[in-house]
């Protein structure tokens, strides 16, 4: 059936053929009854296999043509079989001048359900070209037969009648084409055929008013592309889209106007026709026409200008509709679906047009159902929630919902739902906060969710008057294990530890790995010296039994600390602390052996005091230096930056790396100076290597900022000294904090990254996915950078789900227009896989380790791509 079209057009032309070879009667008595008839049959057959929406047009259609063939069958009748000369006019022209009353009629009935609303401008348009080729009909075949003397009055209306037929085609014909409404090849097919049959029927009037017609002439072609294109039109199974109302577009077409423009000229031409002749024969009604036509130009030309403005402003809008990720609904009062965006299907799911008339309660969950009912009735107001949504594939989505009341609303009339598939965010998001909450290693809860625990577990405590107790573990010689076995048996040793101490401990209690070969457990409703111990004894127990490791049989021990207490003496970071303190006491009791914290353990604090009292004169001693780590470029390992990291040179200890001492100058708070020095060292060294030329502009250097310079309300005055004593420009300065520094004081944090911010420089997140990790986060600050956690680096090649982690990670980054950075690479395989990734910027031993500034220098004077 889709091909009919093609063969009957191929038909048609074999009896075309036919015709123009096969003499007179034949042809018009065989010949012809069969194309005009063949194209009542295709139009009325094209209907009922199609099964357009709108079928009168059609049929109104196929009623002309037939009585257009009615006609054209009496006619050679009575010309070739009865031999009778007919008389003129006749009742045959009576049948003839029905045909247009009843295409015209059917082709209205068609421009109405393709506009599916009033188009002015098409309107006007149409009325200027029926004005103008109206004319030239009037001049040459309807004027001609007004002053001829000696015809009767019957004779001179029906000679009249035929071209202003044509003329009532002309004008809705045109408004056809120039309207609105999607134009497949059976518009095409359509339009052109009736240009054909209007062509032979000015070219018919014309030959017969001069006396020169006769039968079986090139007229005949016109009139058979009119019987065999309407045909084919209706076959065509594009016809469908014919009677379809499509949103009419206001845009300024330079064809159509054109077109429109040349019609005008028809009367002047007319004018200096007549005047070439001889006289002016029509003058007034060539004043008429062009008083006629000047003014639809005038109020063509006035909507014109309203016309682009409009047209630019409603193209854009529904462009965007068209692109966008969002879907958008009118939803009735009784919840059905009236209207979406062409987005909704992608959103939504589903076919084209499982939407249209459909509930949207059958796609929600209960809860969310209900939460809709409550929005149709008016007991919510404009609201955005989250739904979950069953997909066209049936899987289950999350969108978010943004929900606004807009009955009453003229083109509207419904609640507008704008829909946002979150899915992906919420899962990316959700993986991230039980990264941010649990190891990635085992799985086991971290500190920060072990800490939580524990506060909430004292809150109990105090309600029942129960004690709690933390053990905190650390296996012994662990560096021995890593160094036989490999980093990746010493994963797979940490694993299984974790595996055996599960089965140790109550379902209401808690075990945590803090990184490293640290542990932690929480017990809760303890007796001191009974359940406590049993619990450090049966971990003990635990760890002596071989654990399987590769092929082999690795033997475990560790050192645990053990604290009790109480709400109403401690709080969860005392216990931890007092718990660490008597691991370690544990441990240089000769390891394997569990320690119950003890007052006297407190000569580990006080020996904290002396490094923060000694670390306070420190600057003034100038015992402090600032060592620089490599940022490079992954592929071509060319330094691009420098991370500033501190290190203390004690007299007596020698070199103090910054695990030693820097958490001590957090707490006590050295180091908000100590920061103030390292940015001012950091700032003046990169800046006196860019006046040697020793590096580009590009080239800047990072400095960390804890918690404390975040809260300080003088750090932005201590950056903005650094840039102005130094001369570095801000553009080379990247400032980072970690996750857990921004969520200290939100609300004061951005405020002060935003004063940081303006200075120029860029802002860094640093341990990404250590932290709290969260997509509200990153939106909510000001950041640059985000600097991808070593956990995540070391997982590249040990897990299936490593690259899949940092993807997601450097994704989000390029998301959101930040710049990722990887730390602690020191494999080649973790580069590689780094940037295939799309994460170009990296840091690590595999590239440099941290060096003096004139280390640094040499370095960055002889760069070079490190060897594979």
């Amino acid at each position: 059936m889709k091909q009919a079209w093609k063969w009957y057009i191929v038909l048609g032309a074999i009896l075309g053929v036919v015709y123009a070879i096969v003499p007179l009667p034949t042809t018009k008595l065989v010949v012809w009854p069969l194309l005009a008839w063949s194209s009542v049959v295709a139009i009325v057959v094209g209907v009922r296999r199609n099964r357009p929406a709108a079928r009168p047009p059609w049929y109104f259609l196929a009623a002309g043509v037939a009585t257009f063939a009615t006609g054209d069958n009496l006619y050679s009748f009575r010309s070739y079989v009865l031999h009778n000369d007919i008389p003129f006019p006749s009742y045959v022209d009576l049948v003839y001048l029905a045909v247009y009353p009843l295409l015209v009629v059917g082709l209205v009935q068609m421009v109405r359900r393709r506009s599916g609303g009033r188009d002015r401008t098409s309107m006007i348009d149409a009325a200027i070209v029926t004005v103008s080729v109206g004319l030239i009909s009037w001049v040459f075949l309807i004027a001609p037969y007004v002053r001829i003397a000696d015809l009767g009055v019957a004779e001179r209306v029906f000679s009249i009648a035929y071209p202003v037929g044509d003329i009532a085609l002309l004008a809705i014909a045109v408004r056809l084409a120039v309207g609105g409404g999607r134009r497949p090849l059976a518009f095409w097919l359509l339009t052109g055929s009736i240009v054909a049959l209007l062509a032979a029927d000015a070219l018919y009037g014309h030959l017969n008013l001069t006396g020169a017609w006769h039968e079986h002439n090139i007229v005949d072609v016109g009139w058979i592309a009119f019987y065999v294109g309407w045909g084919a039109a209706a076959l065509h199974p594009s016809m469908t889209q014919l009677t379809v109302a499509t949103p009419v577009r206001r845009s300024v077409n330079a064809r159509r106007l054109v077109v429109v423009g040349s019609t005008v000229l028809i009367p002047p031409v007319a004018l200096f026709v007549d005047q070439s002749v001889g006289s002016v024969d029509n003058g007034a009604a060539i004043a008429v026409a062009s008083v006629v036509t000047m003014v639809l130009v005038m109020i063509r030309v006035a909507g014109l200008a309203r016309d682009v403005a409009d047209g630019r402003s409603e193209t854009r809008f529904e462009t965007l509709l068209d692109n966008a990720s969002d879907a958008i609904l009118v939803v009735s009062a009784i919840g059905v679906v009236q209207y979406h965006t062409p987005s909704s299907e992608r959103v939504l799911g589903g076919a084209p047009g499982t939407l249209d008339g459909r509930p949207l309660a059958a796609r929600l969950l209960p809860d969310d159902a209900e939460q809709l009912q409550l929005l149709l009735t008016g007991s919510m107001g404009p609201a955005t929630v989250e739904w979950r949504v069953r997909h066209g594939d049936n899987e289950w989505r999350d969108l978010e919902i943004i929900a606004a009341d807009m009955r009453g609303v003229d083109g509207v009339d419904g609640f507008v739902l704008t829909m946002r598939d979150i899915t992906e965010r919420k899962q990316l998001d959700g993986e991230l906060r039980r990264r941010a909450l649990h190891d990635d290693l085992t799985s086991l809860p971290n500190r920060a969710l072990f800490l939580d625990r524990v506060g909430h577990a004292l809150s109990r405590g105090h309600r029942d008057g129960d004690s709690i107790g933390v053990l905190f573990l650390d296996l012994d010689d662990f560096k021995l294990v890593n160094d036989r076995l490999g980093h990746a048996g010493g994963d797979e040793m940490l694993i299984a530890v974790a595996a055996r101490l599960t089965t140790m401990i109550r379902p209401g209690d808690t075990i945590a790995r803090f990184g490293g070969d640290e542990f932690a457990i929480l017990v809760e409703d303890v007796d001191i010296g009974s359940r406590i111990e049993q619990v450090a004894d049966r971990v003990l127990e635990a760890l002596h039994e071989p654990l399987e490791i590769g092929d082999e049989p690795v033997l475990a021990r560790g050192s645990i600390g053990i604290a009790v207490g109480a709400s109403d003496t401690h709080n969860p970071d005392d216990l931890l602390r007092d718990a660490d303190a008597a691991m370690y006491v544990a441990k240089r009791s000769g390891k394997d052996r569990y320690v119950l914290f003890a007052s006297a353990m407190h000569d580990e604090a006080e020996r904290r005091r002396v490094v923060a009292a000694e670390l306070r004169g420190a600057i003034d001693r100038n015992e402090l230096v600032v060592f620089y780590q490599p940022i490079v470029e992954v592929h071509s390992g060319i330094t691009r930056g420098a991370e500033a990291l501190v290190r203390w040179e004690h007299p007596q200890r020698g070199m103090v790396l910054p695990d030693d001492f820097i958490p001590i100058a957090e707490t006590n708070g050295v180091i908000i100076p100590l920061g103030q020095w390292v940015l001012g060292e950091a700032c003046s060294e990169v800046q006196r290597w860019k006046q040697a030329g020793i590096v580009d502009e590009s080239f800047y250097v990072t400095v960390n900022l804890s918690a404390r310079h975040l809260q300080d309300p003088r750090v932005v005055e201590h950056v903005v000294a650094a840039l102005r004593q130094s001369g570095l420009p801000a553009a080379a300065l990247v400032l980072e904090v970690t996750e857990t520094a921004l969520i200290e004081d939100l609300d004061k944090t951005r405020a002060t990254l935003g004063s940081l911010k303006k200075l120029g420089l860029r802002l860094a997140i640093d341990d990404f996915g250590t932290g709290y990790s969260s997509l509200s986060y990153l939106s909510a600050f000001p950041l640059d950078v985000i600097k991808i956690d070593k956990s995540f680096i070391d997982q590249l090649a040990l897990t299936t789900g490593g690259p899949a982690m940092v993807r997601a990670v450097v994704e989000l980054a390029q998301a959101l227009g930040l710049q990722a950075v990887a730390e602690g690479v020191e494999e080649r395989e973790q580069a590689d896989a780094l940037e295939l990734l799309g994460c170009h910027l990296a840091q690590g031993f595999l590239f440099a380790r941290p060096m003096r500034a004139g280390e640094m220098e040499r370095r960055l004077s002889g760069d070079r791509v490190p060897s594979r």
